[in-house]
């Protein structure tokens, strides 16, 4: 795998499964050697609907009830543990702190069920991606191939053949 070009990247664990954040950084940090050096990073707890610690929280109300009788879990990953993991991938990518976003503004938990946080991750990610867009493009011409472009002329041939 390889992200190469990516303008951000989503990195997502379970919020009740500590060993589903310790395998991401297991599995993927290896994958950021391939990005951009602007490439964003984002650190994304999911499952918050099914964890204890969101039953009393403002944030859910009007949200549609579970109809689930499964009980809740307790949340094995809070949000200082996803913070530690952003900043370690900011050390591994060997980017200064004070250069990088802070940890608060890219780490998020969500519930891709109920919904909770999706639009708030999707649109801060949009908001921080379009500026390193416009950039790029400001600086120069993009890197990709445009296979539509048809061009008449033949290649050289390189040797005797």
């Amino acid at each position: 795998m390889y992200c190469r070009s990516a303008s951000a990247i989503i990195l997502t664990y379970d919020v009740s499964n500590m060993q589903s954040l310790l395998e991401l950084e297991d599995r993927f940090l290896g994958l950021t050697d391939t990005a951009n050096s602007d490439c964003l990073f984002v650190v994304v707890g999911n499952k918050v609907d099914l964890t204890d610690g969101n039953e009393g929280d403002k944030e859910f109300e009007g949200e549609r009830p579970r109809t689930s009788s499964t009980s809740k879990v307790r949340k094995q990953v809070n949000s200082e543990d996803a913070h530690a993991l952003y900043k370690r991938i900011m050390k591994y990518r060997m980017v200064d702190e004070s250069y990088a976003p802070a940890a608060e503004k890219m780490c998020f938990e969500t519930s891709a069920k109920t919904g909770h946080n999706v639009d708030v991750l999707f649109e801060s990610v949009f908001n921080m991606v379009i500026p390193l867009i416009m950039k790029k493009k400001a600086n120069g011409p993009d890197d990709t191939v445009n296979l539509s472009q048809s061009s008449n002329e033949k290649p050289p041939k390189n040797g005797c053949c």
